[in-house]
């Protein structure tokens, strides 16, 4: 479908038929579903969503309100209300003023084509009731609150008044009381009852949007049919009859009704209101009408697609991993046969990056390097030529010669090197792509590098420096953006998987930042603890490698670590030699410098190597410094040094 220019956004906006529910109208700021409309497909955007009128809203009007002067379009960029009602005006929604004077009106207010009349309604009073305005003449009123709702007029000014009796009525609430008719229940009209006056046997929530009622605004209600729906579904009806032809050839019908039914678009349950269509058997929930086709997704490398039934039997969804069931809708990957998803989770605003692209040709992923021949690259991050070294002759490079990329050392593995520079990156590092999806966020990162300039990851909240991968102000660094929606690690038999939203305690270190978790047992691990190096050297003990050991000492007798000197518990985790049975704490191998580059500077301090053959005492603790990267620190023209970031504080 074409997108359309419109003055009230800066993006093109695409005309939609689905139903909106996540942040409402960016237009007037109203709450609530969104039934047809406009919505913005530009990544990133954070204001995606318009009615269908206030989208199309001119640029300039005249209004009644204020005859004087015309009315232009503005984004509201402060705390304001509106002229004419009085309703606070939300910042970054749009709203009409005057050049002239210091007048605004709201894109409700601005609807209205003439004032309000006055109501001779003897249903809702005995005698005749006139717009009145609270904000300027309440000290007249001996009554504050709305006679139909009990509510104090808090949020609207605009009301109805009988000057015989002194009782006031919202605007709002006259329209509706005291019953009115409404398109989901055309065969009675709905009567406005306070919460208290409901009935006892009636729902507790709205028939159609399922939220609970609002006790200030009450609810409208039909006693013959125990049919009871909120304020906001009784002023923006859903749609009796929708098209979705991403979702269904026929045309469906809304069924208001208590109905537990399975949704053919995504397989889940409801249990009200769903949309049917009578020639299939076919029943969907109002979210899930119209989905989108073509999306990409922080758990799958490709695009994936939106079929109405996947066929291919039953599988385990990516992000919730429960059953997907193969006869209802969902989302696949036409690259990855075995791949699917439930369709539920593939559009959830922390996995979907909220842009559509269908009919958008898919970009020539840009390699992070040019291959000049066989053994030579072109690294983006670098100037020059890089050769790789992987002759397998198992070479250990010296303990401060480290990765660009990773700022870890770099072991036995291949390697690209400069051979007019000390520039090396690991063959691992130098293959991350420009541009990757995280399951961290829902936007994609792109690769940056930092080079001596200190950022802390975001995921594991570890100070690093080398590449990173940013997007917004969210900053991750290569290690954690190389671990996917599940991690396999050799301490755990079972698979982990990431969690965004809630956090246990982890089980290596105890503190409670546990973002991957086991589903089958009570097992999870930290961002820090997940990225922990299998391999690491430290030719200060050991001549070896020492490599991360999982419970794996399992022996009588003692063991004690080679940096502290204190004993090692056999069923924690440690660092150990293969070779010569070397044991350390992993406290005494990674501390809070190890993944930043040497010489690198932290305010007034510098990061430097702890490899001369006497230890230094930390300034602060008075400890011997055992960590391989510590801080150094001049002061009074001596130098110091400082062990961790908790003693660095203490110095200030």
């Amino acid at each position: 479908m074409e997108k359309i220019e419109l003055p009230i956004h800066k993006h093109p906006l695409l005309p939609i038929t689905r139903f909106f529910s996540r942040h409402g109208c960016n237009g007037c700021g109203s709450d609530g579903y969104i039934y047809g409309g406009y919505h913005c497909n530009e990544l990133g955007c954070e204001t995606p969503a318009f009615h269908r009128e206030c989208a199309e809203s001119l640029q300039e009007i005249k209004h009644f309100s204020h005859p004087d002067h015309p009315l232009n379009l503005r984004l509201n960029d402060k705390a304001s209300t509106c002229n004419r009602c009085g309703i606070h005006l939300l910042r970054k929604t749009y709203i009409y003023v005057c050049s002239i004077c210091d007048f605004k009106l709201d894109l409700h207010c601005a609807k209205d084509a003439a004032p309000l009349p006055i109501l001779e309604n003897y249903n809702l009073h005995e005698h005749p009731l006139k717009l009145f305005d609270v904000s300027k003449s309440l000290k007249r009123v001996r009554l504050r609150e709305c006679k139909t709702c009990d509510s104090p007029f808090l949020i609207e000014k605009l009301c109805y008044i009988c000057y015989q009796c002194k009782i006031l009525f919202h605007a709002s609430c006259a329209e509706f009381f005291p019953e009115a008719n409404h398109t989901s229940h055309p065969q009675h009209p709905l009567k406005l009852l306070k919460f208290a006056e409901a009935p006892d046997y009636a729902d507790k929530k709205c028939l159609l949007c399922d939220e609970k009622f609002d006790q200030d605004q009450g609810l409208h209600h039909c006693d013959v049919c125990n049919f009871s729906i909120c304020r906001a579904c009784m002023k923006n009806p859903p749609p009796v009859g929708v098209e979705s032809p991403t979702t269904h050839e026929h045309q469906l019908h809304l069924v208001p009704r208590r109905i537990h039914f399975t949704c053919n678009a995504c397989g889940t349950l409801g249990e009200q209101s769903p949309y049917f269509c009578l020639q299939c058997n076919f029943m969907i929930h109002r979210q899930c009408i119209d989905l989108p086709r073509v999306i990409n997704i922080n758990r799958h490398d490709h695009r994936i697609s939106y079929t109405r039934r996947i066929r291919h039997g039953k599988g385990i969804c990516k992000v919730c991993r429960k059953m997907v069931d193969g006869f209802y809708g969902g989302y696949i990957c036409v690259k990855c046969l075995s791949f699917a998803i439930h369709a539920r989770c593939a559009t959830r605003e922390d996995v979907w990056e909220m842009v559509e692209l269908e009919g958008t040709p898919e970009e020539d992923e840009i390699g992070p390097f040019e291959v000049i021949d066989d053994n030579t690259i072109k690294h983006f991050s670098h100037d020059h030529n890089l050769r790789i070294n992987n002759d397998g002759d198992g070479q250990i490079l010296h303990e401060n010669i480290v990765c660009e990329a990773c700022a870890l050392q770099i072991l036995s593995e291949p390697f690209y090197s400069c051979k007019q520079c000390n520039f090396k990156l690991h063959q691992k590092c130098a293959n991350h792509p420009r541009k990757k999806h995280h399951v961290y966020r829902n936007l994609p990162f792109t690769l940056l590098t930092s080079g001596n300039e200190i950022f802390q990851c975001w995921l594991c909240l570890q100070e690093f420096n080398g590449f990173m991968y940013q997007s917004g102000h969210y900053v991750i660094d290569v290690r954690c953006a190389a671990i996917s929606d599940t991690l396999e690690y050799k301490s755990h038999q079972h698979s982990l998987y990431y969690y965004s939203t809630t956090y246990t305690h982890c089980s290596r270190c105890g503190k409670k930042d546990s973002v991957f978790r086991c589903d089958e047992c009570d097992y999870g691990l930290g961002g820090k603890c997940a990225i922990l190096p299998g391999k690491v050297m430290n030719n200060r003990y050991d001549d070896h490698p020492l490599f991360l050991s999982f419970d794996e000492m399992n022996v009588d007798g003692e063991y004690w670590c080679e940096a502290c000197e204190t004993k090692v518990n056999s069923k924690e985790w440690f660092y150990t030699c293969n070779d010569c049975g070397t044991t350390l704490h992993i406290s005494c191998v990674v501390g809070d410098f190890s993944y930043i580059k040497h010489g690198s500077h932290l305010m007034n301090t510098k990061v430097v190597s702890n490899t001369s053959i006497c230890r230094p005492f930390c300034f602060v603790c008075n400890s011997r410094c055992k960590l391989p990267s510590i801080l150094k620190l001049s002061k009074g023209g001596v130098n110091v040094y400082i062990c961790s970031f908790k003693c660095r504080l203490e110095t200030y």
